[in-house]
């Protein structure tokens, strides 16, 4: 072989030793909001659907008590929201352009389709904003850590607010009042602890809610943007809640952000579209998010 080929030979070798992203460790490094990208080819925009304002009750009076009193809430800006969750084939995109970040195990389940696992809050919210800078929209996100901020006339992708969640899962103004996300049976729309086989499962295998929205109920908790407060329901405002306005006190642990929709572990009460779930902001746990942008 020549000296030529043989340096052409080395230099590919170098490139491909680089150019992948490894697994991620279980640590729980909080990850700044707003990610460094690395030049790269277009990423395939998410399938969002539009969510119109209306109004709808939410919460409910039998459930677990953090889930009451059942109010009225307003929707006054339409908004858009992902039609899945986000998958690992987008989020490991995000992972190999990006500084600091390390894809995700995937539990021996497989890429692709399935729904990233294993994202901390503060790793969504950097998805979103880089997601934003490459699709030339306004990042949302701003500040650090437990001072995060989301500017939410921004028309870049963010986190759902508990009500948009919670509005959007219910089916919005075409609600037809499912206990869960578009049908009053589980099993027609959720993987959960009696069908999942104790795993996650590819996203839109099931039947879509009145939005068109899969897998709001079951298969993997889902981030809001909210603080989590037990008693927050008896204090919301009547529009556009947007929970606590601010952070809880005490350590890292307890700064908790809301999830919603349950898992493939979860019994069949616990996936229903009332039901609230938290964890802190930087754990990494076995769940991910779907995307909201403000129309």
């Amino acid at each position: 072989m020549s000296i030529w080929h043989s340096a052409a030979f080395a230099l590919i070798l170098a490139v491909a030793a680089v150019a992948g992203c490894g697994e991620a460790r279980p640590t729980a490094t909080a990850v700044p909001p707003t990610a460094t990208p690395r030049p790269t080819a277009e990423v395939s925009s998410p399938e969002m659907v539009l969510v119109e304002t209306g109004s709808f009750e939410m919460g409910d009076e039998y459930g677990v008590l953090d889930a009451r009193p059942a109010h009225v809430v307003s929707i006054t800006r339409s908004f858009y929201v992902g039609k899945y969750a986000v998958t690992f084939d987008e989020y490991d995109r995000f992972c190999d352009e990006t500084v600091g970040q390390s894809r995700k195990d995937d539990n021996g389940w497989g890429r692709g389709r399935m729904p990233v696992i294993h994202v901390t809050w503060y790793d969504a919210v950097a998805y979103c904003n880089w997601l934003s800078e490459k699709e030339g929209f306004t990042p949302c996100y701003s500040g650090k850590g437990k001072v995060t901020n989301c500017d939410f006339a921004a028309n870049g992708y963010r986190l759902p607010t508990e009500a948009e969640w919670e509005y959007a899962a219910r089916g919005g103004h075409d609600s037809r009042g499912y206990r869960y996300a578009g049908s009053d049976d589980p099993g027609e729309v959720a993987w959960f602890g009696d069908n999942s086989g104790d795993r996650a499962h590819p996203v839109g295998q099931k039947q879509p809610n009145e939005l068109g929205l899969y897998d709001m109920s079951g298969n993997l908790f889902e981030w809001c943007w909210d603080w989590y407060a037990e008693d927050y329901y008896s204090l919301s405002p009547a529009s556009d809640p947007q929970g606590p306005l601010v952070a809880p006190k005490g350590p890292a642990w307890e700064l908790n952000r809301v999830r919603r929709g349950g898992n493939w572990r979860e019994d069949s009460d616990a996936i229903r579209v009332v039901c609230r779930s938290a964890d802190y902001a930087s754990h990494v746990g076995e769940g991910g998010f779907r995307l909201a942008r403000t129309e």
